[in-house]
């Protein structure tokens, strides 16, 4: 019978964990997009463990096979390069009925630059029935990779040698700053991207952002064909101000930009066909995740079908439901039953540290491509699990029987000690990486990830200790001294009465230097991130709020060594 608490409490804790999951991924209801087919997507057939940085190129039939596989619901493709395999895609586009816009790439290296366009010139005037129009260099003047020019010249090479338009690509604020590249081309090609624009536009306002871009290059160059090259929205990444990338918002971005497409009359392409998981190298995690289908070509949404964030959410939730399970039967397994209300204790903090690794395990092998993300991603959820056992550890003994006070000179006969030990050099660990990280971010963030989710269980699990302590503390042990760093894993010390040794806050950093550091990097990295992302990043704000949950035993520390009650006892420094 005194099991049946013990199963109740443990159903309860698993039926929450389901819900939290199920509501994070409630399928969306997305207005279907009008017309059949996409009018044009990019298309870049590259594989994981293929990429034009390292040369190594899709097969022919593995050409063939992704143009099948996009041919039912697209027109045409867009091609960025006409070499690298890529002369094989009119002779497939005609096989499956596509058109093409073919790419001629443009770099600063010529020798590359005569092939391209020697290629681009051959095979346009060789498949003239499907390469319906010719885009010459794509965003060569935003990455400064030509004279203005060199591009011109390269573009009336290929004019004066095809049947077919061409144009040349760029993102729209470039033709404004470069009118007479008009007259060079026979029509326009914006890319409109209202995730990377320097002002970003939230998912609910990215349609109209692209309808008054649009708009401003009709009116500034009238007559003139317009065709939007890329439009599009990531669906993993860090977020940009108000643009939040996810499948639902991709489905929602693209449904929304092709009504606007058929109500003013836009020629289009979408970026992209797959996930191109080597993009990575260039523009972190949100650079691979562009595609309508994932890099091992499964479809993240179906058009018309209610769109789920994550459809593979029910095994992520009963495989956190099992941790959670497992983990309570490791805490309980040489101790006494509980009271209940010590169960339920456990069993919630068990049930969020299970649910928040799950989360970052996942975010970790199917965000992460290159090694050193990997294994620093790995490096993380190991320092998560040890800092999450040695605080289930604590919670479990402060629940399990009244606490007992120790001096504070006395060695401390913890329960776990080691555990606790490693713990705390993890919670130190996990504090410099984040200090480290929110440099990195504050400084040069446009391609780097909010690390939000491996975060989760020491910003949710440092406080929720701190609250058990708080709680359950004897009545003469000083407060800040019973959370600060040194005593936060560990058992309580007499300190009420400990001399004040530390009279100025330069003493306090002198004699706990690892706690003055994180008591003030930390804020302060909270206070830089708010103030270079702004507050209408949301993902932004979660993480400035856990840096400051990070910093709580070490603000603890300060207090407590400057009230004279921080006693730092032999081999607890953090």
């Amino acid at each position: 019978m005194r099991s049946l608490p013990l199963l109740a409490i443990l159903i309860a804790a698993a039926l929450a964990n389901i819900a939290v999951w199920s509501l994070a991924n409630r399928p969306v209801t997305v207005e279907t997009p009008p017309g059949d087919k996409l009018l044009s997507i990019s298309f870049a057939p590259f594989r994981d463990g293929q990429s034009p940085l390292t040369q190594k190129y899709p097969s022919i039939d593995e050409i063939e096979q992704d143009l099948r596989t996009i041919a039912g619901q697209v027109a045409g493709v867009r091609t960025y390069t006409s070499l690298e395999g890529m002369e094989m895609v009119p002779v497939f586009a005609r096989k499956y009925g596509l058109t093409v816009t073919l790419g001629v790439w443009l770099g600063v290296n010529p020798l590359i630059n005569e092939r391209e366009v020697s290629s681009g010139i051959k095979l346009a005037n060789q498949f003239p029935d499907v390469i319906k129009r010719v885009i010459v260099g794509n965003e060569v003047l935003l990455r400064n990779d030509l004279t203005k020019s060199q591009l011109t010249s390269y573009i009336s090479r290929v004019k004066h040698a095809i049947r077919q338009p061409v144009s040349t690509a760029d993102v729209w604020e470039y033709w404004l700053k470069n009118p007479d590249l008009a007259q060079y081309v026979d029509f326009i090609t914006i890319h409109l991207l209202p995730y990377w624009e320097n002002d970003p536009a939230g998912i609910d306002t990215a349609a109209a952002r692209v309808i008054d871009a649009h708009r401003q290059i009709a009116a500034r160059f009238p007559g003139k064909p317009i065709l939007v090259g890329e439009a599009g929205w990531p669906t993993a990444g860090r977020s940009r101000g108000p643009a939040a990338p996810g499948v639902v918002n991709k489905a929602r971005f693209d449904a929304a930009f092709m009504r606007a497409a058929a109500e003013h009359g836009f020629d289009y392409n979408l970026i992209e066909a797959f996930d191109q998981h080597w993009k990575i190298k260039l523009e972190g995690t949100v650079g691979g995740k562009w595609g309508l289908y994932t890099a091992d070509r499964k479809a993240k949404f179906i058009v018309g079908q209610p769109v789920v964030e994550d459809p593979a959410w029910p095994v992520k939730a009963a495989l956190s439901a099992l941790l959670m399970v497992g983990t309570m039967l490791w805490l309980l397994r040489a101790r006494p039953m509980p009271p209940p209300a010590a169960l339920a204790v456990l069993a919630a903090f068990s049930q969020t540290f299970a649910t928040a690794f799950v989360h970052a395990g996942d975010i970790a092998f199917s965000w992460h491509y290159f090694a050193h993300d990997l294994a620093l991603a790995i490096l993380l959820l190991v320092l998560q699990a040890v800092l999450a056992a040695a605080i289930l550890v604590e919670v479990a003994g402060l629940w399990a029987a009244p606490p007992v006070l120790h001096d504070a000179a006395e060695p401390e006969p913890l329960e776990g000690a080691a555990l606790v030990f490693w713990g705390g050099k993890a919670m130190s660990l996990l504090a410099t990486l984040a200090v480290l990280w929110t440099v990195l971010l504050i400084t040069d963030g446009r391609y780097r990830d909010f690390p939000v989710a491996p975060y989760l269980i020491p910003a949710l699990g440092i406080p929720g200790l701190a609250l058990c302590r708080a709680l359950r503390r004897p009545a003469s042990c000083d407060l800040a001294a019973s959370l600060s760093a040194s005593h936060l894993l560990g058992t309580f010390a007499q300190t009420t009465n400990a001399p004040a040794r530390h009279p100025s806050l330069f003493g306090a950093f002198a004699t706990v230097p690892v706690a003055g550091a994180f008591a003030i990097l930390l804020p302060l990295g909270a206070l830089g991130i708010v103030i270079t992302e702004g507050t209408v990043n949301h993902e932004a704000m979660q993480w400035a709020a856990l840096l400051l949950a990070l910093a709580l035993p070490w603000l603890a520390t300060l207090v407590a060594t400057l009230r004279g009650t921080e006693p730092l006892p032999p081999g607890r420094e953090l």
